[in-house]
């Protein structure tokens, strides 16, 4: 998945990329004063609203141009820390955002995350696995809200991969499926360009 991502940052086809932010994170994030994991975040603005309602973001991101975007488009200064997986922390901010591959990331624990583009960017033989070590940097009782999204695959193909809701729960069995819409308007172009008629982001909650 590594080279193929990079790739998508450096010729701009981001499609799945929202330059607002998940606005079902802003209807259903009840967290404070917590630390979060956000697996595979991009430059999301998602980031700096976590971080505005109190929490300390940690981001995991494989594109360093994604990264670097992220604080130049919000005019952020931040340094860097040369280690094994550099992390860019901002200036003033409780945010900072390894670079590197999300499955060697091991060193830290989280109390919370926001999953909106990770677990839905992987192909069906590397969710369980991604479920798996994301489960392995929770604490017990954390914060999870998920972002999936159900179409045809027939009509389009991922990423962004349909999941569906049985294979969540085989995941994270407390998981509670709390609300689902068409989405179609902001599916990546290609989908639209597919002809797609139905988008269906789902939003998943525990903790």
């Amino acid at each position: 998945m590594s080279e193929p991502w990079i790739e998508r940052w450096a010729e701009g086809r981001i499609g799945w990329h929202e330059a607002g932010g998940n606005a079902s994170l802003r209807k259903y994030w009840r967290a404070s004063g917590r630390r979060v994991l956000v697996p595979l975040c991009g430059k999301t603005q998602d980031l700096l609203w976590l971080a505005e309602r109190g929490n300390e973001v940690v981001g995991i991101e494989l594109s360093e141009l994604a990264i670097r975007a992220f604080f130049d488009e919000n005019e952020l200064a931040y340094t860097v820390d040369n280690e094994e997986m550099p992390g860019y922390r901002a200036a003033g901010r409780p945010i900072t955002i390894f670079c590197g591959d999300y499955f060697e990331f091991t060193n830290e624990t989280f109390d919370a995350c926001f999953d909106r583009g990770a677990l839905i960017a992987m192909s069906a033989e590397s969710r369980s696995v991604y479920a798996e070590h994301t489960t392995s940097l929770l604490q017990p009782g954390a914060e999870h809200l998920l972002i999936t999204v159900e179409y045809d695959q027939q009509a389009a193909e991922g990423p962004p991969f349909s999941v569906a809701a049985e294979e969540v729960l085989s995941y994270w069995p407390g998981m509670q499926r709390i609300d689902a819409y068409d989405d179609l308007d902001n599916a990546p172009p290609k989908f639209l360009d597919a002809g797609l008629k139905k988008f269906i982001e789902v939003v998943w909650q525990s903790g």
